[in-house]
């Protein structure tokens, strides 16, 4: 059986913005650190950019650091560095944490204390006031990137921005401050047509005191629309291709799009391989989608119905979910549950994380399986989730509270979203958050009764 090459394996119209970060990468290598920014739209390539950078990085001796932002982080003090921390440590043979982690650990102890011995006793923090605790764990993040950067040089990676927290946000611009001295690369990247107002006075208080260099990624012209489909066809540039003109014009030189479209028309036969080369049907009888949306619904409606099942309890649950969870929810075996996901993944829908993790292999993937879904459905599917984590994170609830307050929110399940909903803003003042606190004590109680 012949496949695409997809994703596209030639990262295609943006050569001077990967020469600049290369750039980046080298002078931080040379100790001169800063902060790099890649924007754009949805789906324009910002990962795809960046899993370029990484490469490079790690081949010049860099040691990498990568966390991500959700849609529910809002309200959760440190998001992205949890994410960031939980993945560093997990992946570290030792079993206790270097010196000037335990500060982090201490503060983090719910989230991150799994890397540590049992019985290990960590100094605690000083009574201090909330604002003076803040200070002093921006010091304990600090002093533990700037060191190993000064043991090796440090790429430090969180994706999705425009969903960030406001104390990441203002912990990233303290770290963007003390970084220049040091081995260490701070890449960030946002949506620019979803930057909420924390990210606004973030980039702003950057651009004002000149720590950043921005990179904004635009649409792919329609020359390189053409030289990406020859590169996922694999023609020569002799080839006549008939697609680019109708192709660019809908897609609007959104790679993403111009893939997710391109694996709508393989899955409905309108382009298939035929006498030893890539086919289609005259352009006029071709159902193309006019949408992200249409497209991923064309694919998801070739899936079995146990696959589409699974897709959508993956799509309320969130762009990452659990394997133990989804088993839960639909009381599969082990191997029809791996069978389901392993279609899943060869639709290209879903990625594997780890042994436990999957994921959406792009958040508008996950966002139109979502969109498809009726409100009963959805606030069925929710409710069903928060009962199912509630009882599986029994052990460990705490580290689950937004995520509770969230989906039992989106069930309509009043009293327990704002149950938990209290329960991270307590846990958010002590992590040293008071508007995260605001924000989850206030704003969400306010949205319930009303």
């Amino acid at each position: 059986m012949h496949t695409l090459a997809l994703p596209c394996p030639t990262l295609i119209g943006r050569t001077d913005d990967l020469a600049t970060l290369h750039l980046l990468v080298d002078r931080a290598g040379k100790g001169q650190g800063g902060v790099a920014l890649v924007s754009g739209e949805a789906g324009i390539g910002k990962s795809r950019l960046l899993a370029g950078v990484k490469t490079y990085a790690a081949s010049h001796g860099f040691l990498l650091l990568q966390g991500s932002c959700f849609p529910t982080d809002h309200a959760i003090p440190y998001a992205p560095l949890l994410d960031l921390l939980r993945s560093h440590f997990s992946s570290q043979p030792i079993a206790l944490p270097p010196p000037e982690v335990e500060p982090i650990a201490q503060a983090f102890l719910s989230d991150v204390g799994h890397v540590l011995a049992d019985g290990t006793s960590l100094p605690m923090f000083t009574s201090l006031d909330p604002e003076q605790e803040k200070r002093h764990l921006f010091t304990a993040l600090a002093h533990f990137f700037t060191s190993e950067a000064n043991k090796h040089p440090v790429l430090l990676i969180i994706e999705d921005m425009h969903w960030s927290d406001d104390t990441s946000l203002e912990f990233l611009h303290y770290l963007a401050r003390h970084c220049l001295a040091h081995p260490l690369l701070i890449l960030l990247t946002y949506r620019s047509d979803e930057v909420q107002p924390s990210l606004r006075h973030f980039l702003a208080h950057l651009d004002r005191e000149r720590l950043a260099q921005e990179i904004s990624l635009l649409h792919l012209t329609g020359r390189e629309v053409e030289a990406m489909l020859r590169a996922i066809f694999a023609l020569p540039p002799s080839a006549r291709l008939e697609l680019p003109e109708p192709i660019y014009t809908l897609t609007e030189g959104n790679p993403f799009f111009l893939e997710e479209l391109l694996k709508s028309l393989i899955s409905t036969g309108d382009i298939f391989y035929e006498n030893g080369r890539w086919q289609g049907k005259p352009l006029g009888e071709l159902r193309i989608p006019r949408s992200v949306q249409d497209a991923v619904q064309q694919r998801t409606d070739c899936l079995h119905e146990r696959a589409r099942h699974v897709l959508s309890l993956a799509a309320v649950a969130g762009r990452r979910f659990d394997f133990t969870l989804l088993q839960q929810l639909t009381h599969h075996d082990e191997q029809e549950l791996l069978s389901v996901l392993k279609e899943l993944i060869a639709a290209q829908l879903v990625v594997e994380e780890s042994e436990e993790r999957f994921a959406f292999r792009h958040a508008l993937t996950r966002q139109a399986v979502y969109a498809d879904l009726l409100v009963r459905e959805r606030k069925g599917l929710h409710r069903a989730i928060a009962e199912t984590l509630e009882r599986l994170a029994a052990p460990a609830l705490d580290t689950y509270l937004a995520d509770l307050a969230y989906h039992f929110y989106e069930a309509g399940a009043w009293e327990k979203a704002l149950e938990y909903g209290q329960r991270a803003g307590e846990r958010a003042q002590a992590m040293y958050a008071p508007y995260a606190v605001s924000y989850t004590h206030l704003t969400l109680p306010t949205i319930l009764l009303v």
